[in-house]
């Protein structure tokens, strides 16, 4: 399973649907808050985060994943429209396994899915 962390429903719809056509289930979440409380019951394979989130950023949510033991291993893709050198290098010293500029290049980031969530 894979969550997807956004507050926008148009680009959840989006990556849902062009996961679901690849034959993953997804689960989305609007907030980090909400995005924590799936990860206590679904423990997904695979998070794709967005970082303009409002309260708790894709930032701050991308840190409190990383620093919790029970679930630091579950890998994070983020698909953000801040996609700036800085933002881009700033999230993989935060333990985020690969960084999408939107608009996504869709086909690599299937690919990229793919090397890391077995379709069940």
């Amino acid at each position: 399973m894979i969550l997807i962390v956004d507050d926008s429903t148009t680009n959840q719809v989006l990556l849902e649907a062009i996961l679901q056509e690849e034959g993953y289930q997804t689960i989305t979440a609007f907030s980090a808050r909400e995005a924590f409380k799936v990860i206590e019951k679904e423990k997904p394979e695979l998070v794709l985060l967005d970082l303009l989130m409002p309260e708790v950023s894709g930032f701050d949510f991308l840190k409190q994943l990383k620093s919790k033991p029970d679930i630091a291993n579950i890998p994070v893709i983020v698909v953000s429209a801040v996609g700036s050198q800085e933002n881009v290098e700033l999230c993989k010293r935060l333990g985020a396994v690969e960084f999408f500029s939107k608009p996504i290049d869709i086909s690599l980031l299937i690919n990229t899915v793919k090397r890391m969530v077995v379709v069940s």
